[in-house]
């Protein structure tokens, strides 16, 4: 399944930028919008960013949809970086389910946030014979 570069009014809004070579990933240049009222990082947009890397990327390895069933984050550092990349690696198959690991770097390749997260995955022939997604 070679899956379309992400395209999406949430990603423009975030300021995400997806690229699909041989895998999924995700950059974040810093905008102003994104800051808390501290001037720190909302921690929403680093889990959102795990979760859609990792589901994008167990969607990319599975050839089939991902849907999240548990995501576990912690945060590192969430003072403002000039930019951030997210990457992921699959830890374990089994059945429709699937674990992965992400990891939130910045520009200097310093640690901000990791998670792990559980995927159930689907193909569109389940969804389309009304099975179990």
């Amino acid at each position: 399944m070679r899956t379309p570069e992400t395209k999406s009014t949430f990603f423009e809004y975030m300021g995400f930028n997806s690229t699909i070579t041989d895998k999924f990933e995700l950059a974040l240049p810093l905008q102003e919008h994104l800051l808390q009222e501290d001037g720190t990082i909302h921690p929403g947009v680093f889990s959102t960013m795990l979760d859609i890397t990792m589901g994008a990327t167990v969607s990319f390895a599975t050839n089939s949809f991902a849907a999240t069933i548990n995501l576990n984050c912690s945060f590192l550092d969430l003072l403002p970086k000039e930019a951030y990349h997210a990457e992921t690696n699959i830890l374990k198959e089994e059945g429709k389910y699937v674990t992965a690991e992400g990891m939130i770097y910045d520009q200097n390749r310093g640690l901000v946030a990791k998670g792990i997260g559980t995927f159930k995955t689907t193909t569109r022939k389940d969804i389309e014979e009304g099975g179990d997604c």
